[in-house]
């Protein structure tokens, strides 16, 4: 019957090494995994910003050409209408002036609005840059090696009495 004893408390202690090597190894290869994941999507964040300035370029030469036409429709109509469109204080030129300051707000609101949506997109890649290096270093603190000894040192421990 000691005999039997014995052979189960070191397969004890055995099963309990493999256990915790396999526990942490486990461990160790998930925190990798999730800092791979966290730097992809790094990257497309950073890509996203890219691609905001990018379309931003594009929103924003639409918009100037759309302020051009619309300026150039309303220097006509009132021109049309009789009024003098270049003249200092006349009505004509407040209303182009009017509407040229109208397309510039619309310009600075829409070049502030891709500013904002680009530096999102920059900050939202920092948070995954940061988590990769966090799960990174997690995974740097899982050692199933040194895991399966503890615990099998650990079980021993316990086991003694029956052991010896």
């Amino acid at each position: 019957m000691a005999a039997f004893t014995t052979m189960l408390a070191v397969g004890s202690i055995g099963l309990g090494a493999a256990s915790a090597y396999k526990s942490s190894k486990a461990n160790k290869a998930q925190a990798k995994s999730q800092a791979a994941q966290a730097q992809a999507n790094a990257k497309i964040a950073r890509r996203n910003a890219a691609d905001v300035v990018e379309r931003g370029k594009d929103a924003l030469y639409d918009q100037k050409q759309a302020t051009i036409k619309s300026l150039s429709s309303v220097r006509s109509g009132v021109a049309g209408a009789g009024f003098a469109v270049d003249s200092a204080g006349s009505t004509g030129q407040e209303l182009v002036k009017a509407m040229s300051e109208a397309g510039e707000i619309d310009i600075s609101r829409l070049k502030e609005n891709i500013d904002r949506e680009e530096q999102r997109a920059l900050d939202q890649g920092m948070n995954y840059s940061m988590q990769a290096d966090q799960f990174k270093t997690q995974a740097r603190g899982y050692n199933p090696l040194l895991s399966g000894i503890t615990a099998g040192v650990g079980s021993a421990v316990r086991g003694a009495d029956i052991l010896f």
